[in-house]
């Protein structure tokens, strides 16, 4: 039982570091959260694994969606980051810029096999009016130096907290299930052996002897 609770916990632990992760990255790339069936782009699987080449090129940038690491194609399908993710023009800043071109229709930085439809930039002009999402958006504030790295620790803090809750409502449900296998497999175990001891004693009875000492 204290095997399991620790197990239990240790999953918990390392589950919510990860999802607090992956939701922490996607708000630092443009459209990160917005590829269809993807949640990780930096790793060659969804749910983690080893980082794909556009994981790489990330964590080589820091973690920052810089102009250099938006103009790359890291992938190699021709097209480059900030094309596949409805960034063309390397505007995306995270916190004080979150802007993109469109939301739609964006493709995989990380794997060649999907790519996103080139007419979707083909009339855009870097530099020019910003498109309509830009120009409704409320213009940002100067803040405090510093306000970066709390907001972003407060951040992380926050996004871990939801997944310990959510972690915590379903941990007793799971560990009443283990628990009722448990008890289900021990049960099966203990009728085989009943079963088998009740055969044995049967053989003994008088009844069986005296059949087998009656001639055939």
């Amino acid at each position: 039982m204290g095997m399991l609770r620790w197990t239990l916990g240790l999953c918990a632990v390392l589950c919510v570091h990860e999802a607090a992760a992956y939701k922490l990255f996607q708000k630092k790339i443009p459209n990160g959260a917005n590829v269809p069936g993807v949640q990780a782009l930096g790793h060659d699987r969804d749910g983690g694994g080893p980082n794909n080449d556009f994981g790489q090129d990330f964590i080589a940038a820091m973690f920052q969606w810089t102009k250099d690491f938006c103009e790359k194609d890291s992938d190699g399908d021709g097209q480059t980051n900030g094309q596949e993710l409805g960034d063309p023009c390397c505007e995306f800043e995270h916190r004080k810029h979150e802007v993109v071109r469109w939301t739609q229709g964006v493709s995989h930085p990380g794997d060649l096999e999907r790519k996103s439809d080139p007419a979707l930039w083909a009339d855009v002009v870097c530099g020019a009016a910003e498109p309509e999402a830009a120009a409704e958006a409320k213009a940002v504030e100067p803040r405090p130096e510093g306000m970066e790295e709390v907001e972003e620790k407060e951040e992380t803090v926050e996004l871990a907290a939801e997944q310990q809750q959510e972690l915590t409502a379903g941990a007793p449900a799971l560990q009443s299930s283990v628990m009722l296998s448990a008890v289900a497999l021990t049960a099966v175990v203990v009728y085989f052996v009943v079963l088998r001891t009740g055969r044995r004693s049967s053989r003994n009875l008088p009844i069986f002897r005296q059949r087998r000492g009656a001639p055939v």
